[in-house]
């Protein structure tokens, strides 16, 4: 359906005459009779007046397919990829956070060793640190390319 018979049905199914929708949308009844008829449409702003007045959404009035279909179809599937990027997002602030700590705690091991012992940083130490933060980083990289 194309927006003049959608503001038509729409209009017959609130039980309001043109006048009546014209009055509510300080527009002329002649504007209500050529937006059904196909000849003008209203401008934006009164497009979402006239979705106000008639209960329906911007998409159901200007839409010429039917909106709950669409939703049914495409709603779900979107809906899924946008929670699988929300846990993804917050599986890498995770993460990250856990590298920030990880990190942190080396540098204090590295300054109570070189400062307070006055030694050098044992090299198992070094390795362990890298093996665990090479994997890190690598998951990652890989959670931001998903």
């Amino acid at each position: 359906m194309a927006i003049s018979d959608n503001i038509k049905k729409l209009r017959e199914e609130k039980n309001f005459t043109q006048q009546q929708l014209a009055d509510k949308l300080y527009v002329s009844r002649q504007t209500v009779c050529r937006w059904e008829n196909g000849s003008r449409c209203p401008d934006l702003i009164t497009a979402k007046k006239l979705a106000l007045e008639l209960d329906v959404s911007m998409d159901e009035l200007i839409s010429d397919e039917d909106v709950s279909d669409i939703q049914i179809n495409y709603g779900i599937w979107k809906s899924e990829r946008i929670k699988k990027r929300t846990r993804l997002q917050e599986l890498r602030k995770k993460l990250l956070s856990f590298m920030e700590i990880l990190g942190s705690i080396f540098m204090v091991i590295i300054l109570l060793f070189r400062i307070q012992l006055e030694k050098d940083i044992p090299l198992w130490l070094t390795i362990s640190f890298f093996c665990i933060a090479i994997p890190l980083i690598a998951i990652n990289l890989l959670i931001s390319r998903l």
